[in-house]
């Protein structure tokens, strides 16, 4: 892969990741806000939402490898 193509898709990842937790984490600001500061979620829950996350990782991993 050109070297060009590689430095853009990491900037573009870095920037979208950035993006996508800043308003995940907004959301969750706004959401315990809301419920008069109450955390909106259990930690049950929030445990969830990170292996789901994690699986995702993973599985993004295993399309780009077949890929190749």
């Amino acid at each position: 892969m050109n070297q060009n193509v590689k430095t853009i898709t990491l900037i573009v990842g870095t920037l979208l990741g950035a993006f996508l937790g800043y308003r995940a984490a907004m959301n969750f600001i706004e959401a315990s806000d809301d419920n008069t500061g109450k955390v909106p979620i259990t930690a049950s829950q929030g445990l969830q939402v990170g292996l789901t996350a994690v699986t995702a990782l993973k599985q993004i991993g295993k399309i780009s490898r077949n890929l190749r």
